[in-house]
């Protein structure tokens, strides 16, 4: 086995990736998201988004794999941020870097290999988004150019983090990068869209909730009322915490009909996952409907139109 080196660059990447604070953190839907993805594009068992440090790679997403994260000088990982273009290695076995591997040789017992880089300079990379298979394989060009659009989308979300535009507690947009994707979509030139929806929720009573019931209380409610909004909205628009209680989404190309649905579905998914809580939760959502946006219009002003039309959702709860 050839054991992973440090890259030529290490401090500097090192640096980089302990500054994003990523590692060691949670679940979060938009990297799992892309493994899902990366999943069924390659057909392969095993996906994961690696991000290694100086002695570990580290899964931020993955799947098909026991563990979450495994050693840096076995990792074919830590082979592959030596290079900007993939690492594909067809057959383990037939590659001498890797063919007494542990990882090779042992679980999760890697025959194929594609690890397709990420960065957030172009220079200094922080690991790969990978696709595993336990039998030797080839990838065809649409398959590699696919795979290698989705590591750009993980760079995109890294950056985000690296801008602090992103909640810290659900993992949305915060206001200021809701603000920001919102009107660089809107003033893009090639935008062709004429139908748009704001949609602002406010959770209720929370302020109460985190008195009676401590602050644990009320970020489960966020934490819920978020990812709820994300199963029903994240296909159709952009969705972020704009304030404390305060929630936003921006729909693209739903007629009324549908965000009227929609509305129904969240409130749906949200009975069933909060109404077993012993506290007291209730929700509003103001909707504004736009035909066009142009320079005039801003955040501020779509959530001025928005609480024009206010629908409130008290959620039952179990006795």
């Amino acid at each position: 086995m050839t054991p992973a080196q440090p890259t030529n660059n290490e401090v500097q990447r090192l640096h980089l990736l302990h500054d994003l604070g990523i590692l060691d953190t949670g679940r979060e839907d938009r990297f799992e998201r892309i493994v899902r993805v990366a999943a069924y594009i390659s057909a392969c068992p095993i996906v994961a988004i690696s991000l290694v440090d100086e002695h570990r790679q580290w899964f931020k997403a993955k799947r098909g794999l026991a563990v979450n994260q495994t050693g840096r000088s076995e990792s074919i990982c830590g082979h592959a941020i030596h290079q900007l273009e993939p690492l594909v290695v067809s057959d383990t076995y037939l590659d001498e870097r890797f063919a007494d591997n542990p990882l090779v040789t042992g679980p999760p017992f890697i025959r194929f290999y594609a690890g397709f880089p990420f960065s957030l300079d172009n220079e200094h990379i922080l690991g790969t988004l990978c696709v595993i298979d336990r039998q030797p394989r080839e990838l065809d060009g649409p398959c590699q150019r696919a795979l290698a659009d989705l590591a750009h989308i993980v760079e995109h979300e890294l950056t985000m983090t690296q801008q602090n535009v992103l909640d810290p507690l659900t993992g949305l947009l915060n206001r200021r990068g809701f603000k920001r994707e919102i009107s660089e979509y809107l003033n893009d030139d090639l935008v062709i869209e004429d139908r748009y929806t704001l949609l602002h929720f406010d959770v209720r009573q929370l302020h109460q909730l985190n008195h009676d019931y401590g602050k644990l209380a009320g970020d489960q409610i966020l934490k819920t009322f978020a990812r709820c909004l994300n199963d029903v909205f994240d296909d159709v628009g952009w969705i972020g915490r704009i304030e404390g209680c305060e929630f936003a989404a921006l729909l693209i190309q739903q007629d009324a009909d549908a965000v009227d649905n929609q509305l129904e579905q969240l409130y749906s998914r949200l009975s069933q996952q909060l109404s077993s809580y012993r506290y007291p939760f209730s929700y509003t959502a103001g909707l504004a409907h736009f035909s066009a946006v142009d320079h005039t219009v801003t955040l501020d002003t779509m959530l001025l139109d928005a609480s024009n039309e206010v629908r409130h959702y008290p959620l039952p709860r179990e006795r």
